[in-house]
């Protein structure tokens, strides 16, 4: 692992202002919006069955398959900055949920008013927050560069999650549903992927992915699944979703609930191993992934980083002088470096299919 040659700037207040800005003028609408659209995405052409050579990891990766149907999808715009228009999209998941408000898939997508050609576009996946304040500011610095960006709502976030209860009730009152969701997430990217290839603005061969924190580590699980996705940007993340939950200050709830029901971390690693991406870290092509991680880092400590680093193949990554929150003081250099990873990728996938 190495250090980024150049020191990383930290954020000057006027930094933050203009991106929390340009982030909250996603929500601010002009005049009469257009007409919402919709349509349905075919992807049997683009959604192909997993398999590996490797039985133990061909067993894993039979959970990460769905029927290449169509799907309808929904779209209706709901802002707009200077650069891009913002739109709410919604289609249904792949995965049939036990609440009805998780089957459906909530989106924002960020559609850059000036694309050259067919752009690369990024699913971004948001942190343990709901507000999602991180997750418009990065994909509207994304559109600003040209790369139609997908915030997609994780299971029982946001829309998703059932009216009237909390992440805190919904985790705790089944502590096994957050690894649920994890894995189920990685489905609903799948899903998404399609979705964005079929898109006239995008090159369908250059997908990408970016996530901070639990985004991260979900985005890590997506990418090691499904080699579509070409460019990925992995923020704050790390393997072993289980050693995670059991360590993070902010699961503490969830930890208790797994005590109380006589389970340790051991219990808990073997529940979750389907959901490691460390699992499949050999299907990842390291040239297709930028780490960026805190060298403090108190929510997901350095071993669980090392981790995955080394199971996917030691990718390039770049370490900062912060903690998991502090590491906030540096998305001014982050963004551009991470923005420049995906807008680069080839049209060629380098990664080939697996057989």
């Amino acid at each position: 692992m190495f250090l980024s040659h150049s020191r990383p700037r930290p954020l000057f207040p006027a930094w933050l202002a203009f991106w929390l800005a340009t982030a909250a003028a996603a929500g601010e609408t002009a005049a009469p919006p257009p007409k919402p659209q919709a349509g349905v995405t075919t992807c049997a052409d683009t959604l192909q069955a997993l398999r590996d050579p490797d039985p133990k990891i061909n067993e894993a990766l039979q959970a990460y398959n769905f029927p290449a149907d169509p799907f309808a999808w929904q779209m209706r715009q709901i802002g707009e900055t200077e650069f891009c228009t913002v739109h709410h999209l919604t289609f249904p998941s792949p995965v049939h949920w036990p609440t009805a408000e998780t089957n459906t898939v909530h989106g924002e997508y960020y559609l850059p008013r000036t694309i050259h050609g067919k752009a690369p576009a990024v699913v971004v996946l948001h942190i343990l927050d709901e507000r999602f304040i991180l997750e418009r500011v990065i994909c509207s610095t994304f559109a600003a560069g040209g790369v139609p960006s997908l915030l997609m709502q994780l299971p029982y976030y946001g829309e998703r999650r059932p009216e009237g209860t909390s992440l805190r009730q919904t985790f705790t009152a089944d502590p096994g549903r957050i690894l649920k969701a994890m894995e189920g997430a990685a489905l609903d990217c799948r899903r998404a992927a399609c979705w964005l290839q079929k898109r006239p603005e995008v090159d369908p061969r250059r997908i990408g992915l970016v996530g901070v924190s639990l985004g991260a580590v979900t985005g890590a699980l997506v990418v090691a699944v499904d080699p579509r996705f070409s460019r990925n940007a992995l923020i704050l993340g790390g393997g072993d979703p289980a050693g995670i939950l059991w360590h993070a200050p902010e699961t503490a709830g969830v930890r208790a609930r797994f005590v109380e029901l006589g389970l340790d971390l051991a219990d808990l690693r073997q529940l979750a191993r389907g959901a490691d991406p460390i699992l499949f870290g050999k299907r990842v092509n390291p040239k297709q992934v930028l780490m960026m991680n805190a060298l403090d880092d108190e929510t997901i400590p350095r071993r669980y980083t090392d981790a995955l680093w080394e199971a996917f193949g030691k990718p390039a990554i770049h370490w900062y002088p912060a903690g998991h929150y502090s590491m906030a003081l540096f998305i001014p250099a982050i963004l551009p470096i991470a923005l420049d990873f995906v807008a680069s990728a080839p049209a060629d996938r380098e990664r080939p299919q697996v057989k």
